[in-house]
């Protein structure tokens, strides 16, 4: 960590010196030098950083504690004085010259010359820093840590999927099927089934497998999964677990849920599943969850229903009665290697002279799935040789055999922390401010990343690019895990592991880089730089000034308070303010110089100071969902702003087209006169536009044309009745990857045909008389089409050879449609298929049954003459490959699972009876598995340093 505060320091000196050298005179002298020591001591960091965790001299982590906090020193003298500096020439400005020269002045000579001095110090501390190294022998390593080494490390492995598929899963085969047959057999009891295990064996991908089975999802009218954090709320359960039911069901969620508690809600609750059929997944259950105050909420209908429990405490499962609780052991030695080997060699082989120091490895993981995968992503980003494995190797020993201070798995995970380039390991313990089971969206985290300057500037790329490798980096080193990552929406979601999350904020502290609390905690971290408040109302009272961020997550805070934070953090650079419950933004905000990220989303603050200009650092701005309606002329003043989020209807003055360092605009209406000003931001990669009238076509597109940069554009017209007029000789961008029109086309644009990137294409409102198909067919990478009110006609084809590469079809409110005809050799990749409300659609499209990939079907508002053919013995050969087949009916609110099975015969019952067989065999080996689980005394012994982690650790690799 000392690596990367220094590398960080010098990024920003070199920044400072090249863009603000008017700001420094007098002062340059002292950075340089110090820049120069600091340099000569970067090379012996990583070092010092590797031996601080495996040395017994104290002295050496004592060195490099002082190192951290020297260069956190002069981060804070030079930020103050650039703070002081911004706020003395705002004063400037205001008052006569001549007043100015006699009062302030020399006042600034002075605040100068103590900024000096100060500098001048820490550069003497530094200077006996880097004389004391000698006495611990750190030996020079070169710029091994840049993030080069990491590119290149990413580039062999560029093919590698951020989630293990299903084949890759190993260990789980019997397990699942077990689990299967306990979820669907034909008891009408409702009946308990716990999955136990210490943290890391895998019970949450196991349990996930299980739960989407085309069997259990098929068994089931209803279903749930909730994850339960350890500091649960009954009601917070109960509003979760209700709108898991209706989104399951494709119902939509009542308003009132997030109102209800208590009685009242629990009630809700027994009657939505009293006459259904349910199974509910509680997640990751701790000893704070009592099965005595939920449990009836679960109604014993006698329905077959069935609810499903995962804990790493054997005492949970037994207090909710389980009827049968399924223990988990370590992976065996030929699984553990064949995980091991599908993530560091991407399911190809170990070449024999890797072999010794493989296993050696994977024998340290003792066969728990989370240290081996992450060990796994470690040694995928190593050159295979003999050398760098044994160094691994060697280190990995000495970690588990000598460190008392930390557990042993805990250390496997603390290696991979130590491996990471110097850049990524402020990223990860970033996500460290997140609450636990987060989802931490990929644009806010990349802003985020950007706003503190974590991101190192390459030549030919903006920052964001720069951060998206970090995230494949961490993503490939199974630092982070994807949980949403479709082919509708250019923007993922993630999660850190609980074990990560844990490892993170346990280093974030000890390294007093960053502190997370809640309304539990009473110990402040005084030093820590970044602070995240999380769950209840919290009072600030940490004396330092010296924080860079502050993150709010379900916080109670007034404006009072903000006011409090704007004129004590006088250094911030992220305010995240997101959800709370603040009304209105005080005018001290605009004296924080340094922000670069303000996050207003959700709140319910009506309007920004006047002066927001003042904050000339901006980078981010965010009021999505706020209650602004107008936007201050004070914003044309953000020179700097890279994002603009808005909520559709806020009006923005003419100015911010001038503000061209814009990458993200959304949501911006535009008129006769804007359509030609948008053209001024050439930087943006994604655009949002409404209003738009027939005549603006042309000069949109003009001004289009200059975006070179643009992945994602959404064009929306002002009235249902207006026409959108595309056919302009010039396209959008080459390189567009998101594309979404809503309005009436007279036709299909014809240059829509050469985006030849484009991924995801929806066509809302079009009203198109021309089947647009035949338009779009070639589209080379093409993955989701959305049709939505798009066409007028009456039938649809999909001729051999179209849209290979298709996996997501939309077909939405096609009022005249009655055929859709697909021949053999087209959609050969498509996964799922929606057709809403095209209510002339009486009979099964033509050639489902070359539809081989298809995993989904899922009709909504359809005729009941097609639901019927669906139904028929005659048609069931068209869909049996299809494992889920759905119809919502928005008149009762009810979603049908339409089961297709062929023909009853001899042969099925022969197959029946060879299956019951399987079951009783599986029931036996899992009850000879209970014999040999470790008791809860052996585990918690075992591994005492991770007791506190989250059970669900093998998520990291489940997909």
């Amino acid at each position: 960590m000392a690596e990367s505060a220094v590398k960080l320091l010098l990024q920003t000196l070199d920044s400072l010196v090249r863009q603000e050298a008017s700001l420094l005179q007098g002062l340059h002298r002292n950075i340089t030098e110090i820049q120069h020591e600091l340099q000569s001591m970067h090379s012996f960091l990583k070092d010092a950083d590797r031996r601080k965790n495996s040395d017994d001299d104290d002295g050496v982590r004592t060195w490099v504690e002082q190192v951290r906090e020297a260069t956190y020193k002069v981060e804070d003298i030079i930020d103050m004085y650039m703070w002081q500096t911004a706020k003395q020439n705002t004063g400037k400005g205001l008052i006569p010259r001549a007043l100015y020269n006699t009062l302030l002045l020399p006042k600034r000579y002075c605040y100068k010359h103590q900024i000096a001095s100060e500098l001048q110090a820490i550069q003497s501390e530094i200077q006996v820093i880097s004389e004391r190294r000698h006495r611990y022998g750190f030996h020079e390593e070169g710029q091994t840590s840049k993030m080069k080494n990491a590119d290149e490390g990413w580039q062999r492995s560029r093919e590698y999927l951020h989630f293990i598929p299903d084949e890759e899963i190993v260990g789980i085969d019997e397990y699942r099927d077990f689990l299967i047959g306990e979820l669907t057999d034909e008891r009408p009891e409702r009946a308990v089934v716990a999955v136990v295990g210490m943290g890391g064996l895998g019970k949450t991908t196991l349990v996930t497998k299980v739960y989407d089975s085309p069997q259990v999802k098929n068994h089931f009218e209803c279903h749930a999964w909730i994850t339960v954090s350890r500091s649960y709320k009954v009601d917070d359960l109960m509003q979760n677990m209700l709108m898991e039911l209706y989104k399951s069901n494709k119902e939509a969620v009542p308003d009132c849920i997030n109102k209800m508690e208590g009685g009242h809600l629990v009630q809700t609750v027994i009657n939505y599943l009293q006459n259904k059929r349910y199974v509910i997944v509680l997640d990751d259950a701790w000893e704070t969850i009592d099965w005595n105050h939920i449990r009836v909420a679960f109604p014993n209908n006698r329905c077959g229903s069935r609810i499903m429990l995962t804990t790493r405490i054997r005492d949970v499962a037994l207090s909710f009665e389980a009827e049968n609780i399924l223990f988990l052991e370590p992976l065996g030695e030929d699984d553990a290697w064949l995980l091991f080997c599908n993530r560091a060699f991407l399911n190809k082989s170990c070449p024999p002279d890797l072999q010794p120091y493989g296993k050696s490895l994977v024998q340290k993981c003792d066969g728990l799935p989370l240290a081996i995968v992450t060990i796994g992503g470690l040694m995928l980003t190593k050159e295979k040789s003999s050398l760098e494995w044994r160094k691994v190797e060697n280190s990995l020993s000495w970690q588990l055999n000598n460190n008392k201070k930390l557990g042993g798995m805990k250390n496997i995970l603390l290696l991979s922390f130590d491996n990471l380039p110097y850049n990524l390991k402020y990223c990860f313990l970033y996500c460290g401010l997140f609450p636990e089971d987060y989802q931490i969206q990929e644009r806010n985290l990349i802003q985020l990343w950007v706003a503190e300057g974590f991101v190192e500037e390459r030549e030919g790329h903006t920052l964001e690019e720069a951060a998206e490798d970090y995230i494949k980096e961490l993503t490939c080193r199974s630092m982070l895990q994807i949980i949403i990552k479709n082919d509708i929406s250019p923007f993922r979601s993630f999660r850190m592991h609980d074990v990560l999350r844990e490892l993170a904020i346990s280093i974030g502290r000890e390294q007093n880089f960053c502190s997370t609390r809640d309304r539990k905690e009473e110990i402040w971290t005084n030093k820590a730089r970044y602070l995240s408040l999380q769950n209840g109302i919290v009072n600030i009272q940490s004396s330092t000034c010296y924080y860079r961020s502050l993150m709010l997550f379900q916080i109670e805070i007034s404006s009072l308070s903000l006011y409090s934070i704007s004129s004590r953090y006088k250094l911030l650079k992220v305010l995240d303010l997101q959800g709370s419950s603040i009304d209105s933004v005080p005018d001290e905000l605009v004296e924080l110089f340094n922000l670069r990220y303000l996050q207003l989303g959700n709140t319910n603050v009506e309007e920004l100071p006047k002066s927001i200009g003042r904050l000339q650092n901006l980078q981010t701005l965010d009021i999505r969902g706020s209650k602004i309606k107008i936007l201050p002329k004070g914003v044309e003043k953000l020179k700097k702003l890279r994002h603009m989020f808005i909520s559709s209807g806020v009006q923005a003055p003419d100015g911010i087209f001038n503000l061209n360092c814009l990458q993200t605009l959304a949501n911006i209406g535009i008129n006769d006169d804007t359509v030609r000003k948008v053209g001024n931001l050439t930087q943006l990669r994604d655009l949002g536009i409404e209003n738009v009238k027939r005549n603006h076509g042309k000069e949109l597109f003009a001004s289009l044309q200059k975006m070179k940069a643009l992945l994602n554009l959404t064009v929306r017209v002002i009235s249902e009745e207006e026409i959108l007029d595309l056919d302009a000789e010039s396209s959008p961008p080459a390189h567009l990857k998101y594309l979404w029109l809503e309005g009436r086309l007279e036709r299909l644009p014809p240059w829509i045909g050469s985006l030849q990137n484009l991924a995801v294409l929806t066509l809302q409102r079009s009203h198109l008389k021309e089947d647009p198909l035949s338009s779009l067919e070639a589209l080379p990478n093409l993955m989701t089409l959305c049709l939505l009110m798009a066409y007028v006609g009456e039938e649809l084809c999909f001729p051999q050879g179209w849209f290979s590469k298709l996996k997501i079809l939309e077909i939405s409110e096609i009022p005249k449609l009655n055929l859709i005809k697909i021949e053999n050799g087209s959609m050969t990749r498509i996964e799922e298929l929606y057709v809403h409300k095209c209510p002339e659609l009486k009979r099964i499209p033509e050639g489902m049954q070359y539809l081989t990939s298809l995993q989904e079907l899922h009709l909504h508002d359809m005729s009941e003459e097609l639901i019927q053919r669906i139904k028929a013995r005659d048609e069931r050969v068209n869909l049996l490959h299809i494992p889920l087949i759905s119809h919502y009916n928005s008149t009762n609110n009810f979603i049908e699972k339409i089961e297709i099975q062929a023909p009853i015969g001899d042969e099925e019952d022969s197959w029946s009876s060879k299956e019951e067989k399987e079951k009783e065999k599986m029931k036996e080996s899992v009850k000879f598995s209970l014999a040999k689980i470790p008791t809860k005394e052996e585990n918690i012994g075992r591994y005492a340093d991770i007791s506190a982690v989250a059970a669900h650790a093998a998520t990291l690799f489940s997909k």
